[in-house]
């Protein structure tokens, strides 16, 4: 195959340039192409065809507009005899820009290669992607420049550079010391029952952690803690249940996507990304001996959602009576006296005097008898066994709780540190609830809504209230839709097991959005989905144990619903747990730090450079005839790129060398094409480098070079030009002129000038009726003389330079005066 020359290359791009500003109201503008060594005949047979299907348009003009692009078309083609040998491509239609009045213009190029598409097409714009195509450039390197906080990828295509993407890195600074953290508020789970701060920790607890080995949570004694001061973090907040957690961009995060269970930094955490969180918690307390006790856990529980203390008295108040009465039996049964129900307007108060009694809850239960917003739930509560800790959540919720038909139960508190750990408290019932707040009332809000973990609450805890039970028996009753928590588990990652154990979507055509990705799958579902898996009798034993253990894990996938960047100047913690490497926070299973931030660090590192190398692999391979790759940067991280499997086998085999660069981004690409000079020596880009270097040098010293149109035409013409330079986008044209009494003048112009040109013989205004491209005469007038010509780009500082002197110029044989 012929390639075509840089001249053809031009002209084709500025004839695609103009065929592209061509817009038809209608679909009315006609696009032919016929391939090399097709049958003139066929192709002028279907047009005719194609006439009569246009006779059928319902728009006049549009039917018009049509029928006569393709009669010019077909006596155009009377002009071959046969098909040229690199084929043909016509484009014709009505080009006019004002509405009903018709322009046909008609364009025909042979292509400078052979075409091998076919192609009719009538639209409101021409077909151009095939000569785009030929025109496109075949010189293709791959840049990649990069250091320990970002890496840019980019092109050098032809003598243009293109930055394609770029990847921000977090790698922790050496300096720091601590890496991934969480706030000094977020809440961990103990083995004793106990909800700490994590900045509470201390090295003798057990805490909550999670094995993906047996898939279930377990608690460890075995961790150490780091901590720091951070600048900035996030905020993330989650929905399904609605939750939050605040923690550093570096900070490692698990996430369930087709590939199964991975780690994420918090920094790459997007919107709609779904994490684990623990659903169930199972504690060994001992057995309470003391059941009568319950009545006093409920009391207290009812206590520290409306509980007043004064010296000699206690108050709780609700608008139930029955309530009322019901806890003034349950006071009289522990305090052994009766106490009082007052009526207050529309609420009723229990007043409680014993001083015994209030010094008793004041010595073993401080945190009840504090003001309102700082009680706190006490840590001797906390370690109770389910079968009474249940009556304290009971009597709270007695207190403070609500039912309602639409959302279910909550309970609402300005106090947030009662209802952060009444959320966690709820998973030792099985029971997931959201949090939310504060609203505008600084009031958080707890609140139960999925019919599965409502009957939870009404089996394991229910309420005091007979009212309120009662509400909550008619919410069960009623059938409800509600969104389902999700099981830990993507559809696409199922799909790959299935389709692997000879298992099509097709035959569980129900879960079909499921298993394409587009929805996650409730626990009930999924465990009939697995039932129905099981009886296809297909799969294998090892990946039905796999599926029957996400059933098992007391997991599920909150979805990230919004994540906000803050300032702090909290101090953020995070502990190393060699066995297991993560920790349950807030309830979410987060990943912890290393036990030497230098293997954090590495461990980043590598993660950003796997990142750089995967990114850098996929844009490479879909480049076909790529020459090869360059790599650079400051510092050694380029170097630890190179050296490492990050690159695919294919890429790095394609690399030329590795440079040192100042920067990264798109200076740092460009500096990297700059330097590799040796590597880039037969490059197009290279090789008009170092013709624009000869021209500016030569231009500096007043030497042998001629620019501007006048004077380089002029040079020209007298044969004193060496090298003719010309900018690809070079403006000038013929334009031709006529006056009103038909004389005709022709002057040579920049295209887009607006001029206004006088007749010479009658001194009329004159009318611009056709312009003409002068680069045919100009290459004409070099051929007789030998020049050599060079076409200079506009996409390197030094092709814009040029462009600026007026586009066109030369270096010289001699001077000239």
């Amino acid at each position: 195959m012929v390639k075509m020359n840089e001249e053809e290359k031009i002209k084709l791009k500025k004839l695609i340039k103009e065929l592209e500003k061509i817009r038809g109201r209608h679909t009315e503008l006609v696009s032919v192409y016929i391939p090399a060594g097709y049958n003139l005949v066929d192709v002028i047979n279907q047009l005719r065809q194609e006439q009569s299907t246009a006779e059928n348009i319902k728009s006049k003009t549009t039917r018009k507009n049509v029928l006569a692009a393709l009669e010019k078309i077909l006596q155009h083609l009377k002009l071959y005899r046969k098909t040229p040998d690199n084929g043909l491509v016509i484009f014709a239609g009505n080009v006019s820009e004002v509405e009903g009045r018709s322009d046909i213009r008609l364009w025909a190029i042979i292509p400078p290669e052979p075409l091998d598409t076919k192609i009719y097409w009538c639209d409101q714009v021409f077909v151009l992607e095939p000569l785009k195509e030929m025109v496109a450039e075949k010189e293709i390197y791959g840049l990649i420049v990069l250091d320990g906080k970002e890496a840019s990828i980019g092109l050098l295509k032809g003598k243009k550079i293109v930055q394609l993407k770029k990847i921000d890195s977090f790698v922790p600074s050496k300096t720091i010391k601590g890496g991934m953290c969480v706030s000094e508020d977020t809440l961990i789970l103990l083995d004793n029952g106990q909800i700490i701060p994590i900045k509470n920790l201390k090295n003798n607890h057990k805490i909550l952690s999670y094995s993906f080995e047996k898939f279930k949570p377990i608690f460890t004694d075995s961790f150490e803690i780091f901590k720091r001061k951070p600048k900035e973090a996030y905020k993330i907040f989650f929905s399904f249940p609605s939750f939050s957690i605040t923690l550093t961009p570096e900070h490692k995060i698990f996430v369930v996507n087709k590939n199964g269970i991975e780690e994420k930094f918090v920094e790459d955490l997007k919107i709609g990304d779904r994490v684990l969180f623990i659903s169930q918690i199972k504690l060994q307390n001992k057995n309470y001996s003391k059941k009568s006790d319950r009545y006093l856990f409920q009391l207290l529980g009812y206590m520290l959602g409306d509980g007043s203390f004064y010296k000699n008295r206690i108050q709780i108040y609700d608008k139930d009576l029955d309530l009322i009465k019901k806890y003034a039996s349950i006071v009289k049964r522990i305090v052994k006296k009766e106490p009082k129900i007052l009526k207050r307007r529309n609420t009723y108060e229990l007043r409680i005097y014993s001083k015994k009694f209030l010094s008793f809850i004041q010595k073993n239960y401080t945190e009840i008898v504090k003001k309102s917003r700082e009680r706190d739930i006490p840590s001797i509560i906390l370690q109770l066994p389910n079968s009474i800790l249940k009556f304290f959540i009971r009597g709270l919720f007695d207190a403070e709780g609500y039912v309602d038909k639409k959302t279910g139960i909550g309970i609402r508190m300005t106090n947030e540190k009662i209802i952060r750990k009444l959320h966690l408290l709820f998973l030792r019932f099985g029971i997931v609830a959201s949090l939310r707040g504060p609203d505008k009332h600084q009031r958080y809000e707890l609140r139960i809504t999925n019919p599965i973990f409502l009957k939870q609450f009404y089996l394991k805890i229910g309420f005091g209230s007979e009212k309120k039970n009662k509400k909550l028996k008619e919410i069960l009753r009623e059938p409800k839709h509600s969104l389902s928590f999700s099981v830990p588990i993507n559809g696409i990652f199922l799909r790959k097991i299935l389709e692997k154990n000879g298992i099509r979507k097709e035959h569980l055509k129900r879960y079909g959005m499921f298993l394409s990705g587009k929805r996650g799958i409730s626990y009930p579902v999924f465990r009939k989905l697995v039932g129905e898996i099981k009886k296809l009798n297909k799969i294998s034993p090892n990946e039905l144990k796999l599926l029957n253990l996400f059933l098992s894990s007391s997991l599920i996938s909150p979805i990230v619903k919004k994540k906000i960047k803050i300032k702090t100047k909290k101090t953020f913690y995070d502990l190393y747990i060699p066995n297991f490497n993560c920790f349950i926070a807030n309830g979410l299973v987060v990943h912890n730090s290393q036990r030497r931030y230098d293997r954090i660090r590495e461990d980043a590192m590598n993660q950003y450079l796997k990142k750089v190398g995967e990114i850098s692999s996929k844009i490479f391979e879909e480049i076909e005839n790529l020459k090869g790759v360059i790599i650079g940067g400051p510092g050694p991280v380029k170097e630890m790129f190179y050296d490492g499997d990050y690159l695919k086998p294919q890429i790095k085999q394609k690399v030329l060398g590795v440079k040192d660069t100042g920067y990264t981004g798109r200076y740092g690409l460009e500096e990297l094409v700059k330097r590799s000079d040796d590597l880039l020596e037969k490059a197009a880009i290279m090789k008009e480098k170092k013709l624009l270097n000869r021209f500016f040098k030569e231009l500096r010293m007043d030497g042998k070079v001629v620019y501007g149109f006048e004077n380089t035409i002029k040079a020209l013409q007298a044969g004193a030009i060496e090298i003719l330079l010309i900018s690809e986008d070079f403006e000038y044209i013929k334009a031709k002129f006529v006056c009103n009494k038909g004389h005709e003048k022709e002057i040579i112009m920049r295209e887009n000038e607006k001029k206004e040109v006088r007749c010479d013989i009658c001194g009329e205004r004159m009318n611009l009726v056709d312009k003409k491209e002068i680069l045919d005469e100009i290459e004409e007038i070099a051929k007789q003389f030998s020049t050599k010509i060079e076409f200079i780009s506009t996409d390197t500082n030094e092709g814009k330079q040029f462009k600026a002197l007026g586009g066109i110029g030369g270096i010289l044989r001699f001077k000239i005066e």
